[in-house]
This record gives C-alpha cells, structure tokens and sequence, in this order.
C-alpha cells in the first residue's frame, strides 16, 4: 500500500509544481506580451491519437508578430493550461480548443471539445 500513497503524493507534488509553474510563466508572459502592445492571444490546439500540437496562434493587433521564441513560449502556456483543464485529450479520438487570453483584463477563456465514437449495437437471434 505504500507504493500506492507514494505514487499518489509523488503525482499530487507534481501536480502542484506544475500549477505554480504555470502562474509563475502566466505573469512573465503577460508582462512581455502587454509590452508589446498585444490585446488579445487565441491559441488554437489539437490532439489524437497519443500526440498534439498547438496548431495557431493569433495575436491582436495583427500588426504585432512575436519572435520565434515568444511564439513558442506562447504556444507552451496555452497547451499546458488547456491540458491542466481537460488532460489526456490527445489520446484515442482526441480532443481541440481554442484558449482565448484577454491580456487587458488578464482573463483566459478555454473552450473544449472532446471527440469519440459511439457505437449501438443490437442483436437479433432466433427469428
């Protein structure tokens, strides 16, 4: 039973580490990003069959354009905030959204859709 309770602590650590990494990235970025002058961040995202990918990012006012390394730490929160909210929705059928981050008022909005497939089966025997 051990084993167990240390895995779960060891899981919840992690958890936890990750929560505050993602504050700690959230305000840095914030900062950089009103710098700029940016308004508004959409992150659009995909997963399926056991990967993903951030597959945009769109940034208002479109005058703007973020270095490749801002862009990449960008596409990093808004995955890693997503996947806090709705994990593992890169496995099987997989799932997509749009994280959309009102820089103003520092408020993200995350809209999710899980896919899956349904099956009804009936079964007639003995006619």
């Amino acid at each position: 039973m051990t084993q167990v309770n240390d895995f779960y602590a060891q899981m919840l650590e992690s958890q936890r580490r990750a929560a505050e990494q993602r504050v700690e990235t959230r305000a840095a970025l914030l900062s950089e990003l009103r710098a700029l002058g940016v308004t508004n961040i959409e992150v659009q995202y995909e997963g399926y069959g056991d990967s993903g990918n951030v597959e945009d990012v769109v940034v208002t006012p479109d005058t703007i354009t973020l270095t490749e390394e801002l862009r990449r730490r960008v596409e990093d929160f808004g995955w890693d905030f997503a996947y806090a909210l709705s994990p593992g929705f890169e496995n099987n059928e997989g799932g997509y959204g749009e994280l959309t981050w009102a820089l103003e008022a520092d408020k993200i909005d995350v809209s999710h859709s899980n896919r899956y497939i349904e099956t009804n089966t009936t079964e007639h025997e003995g006619h």
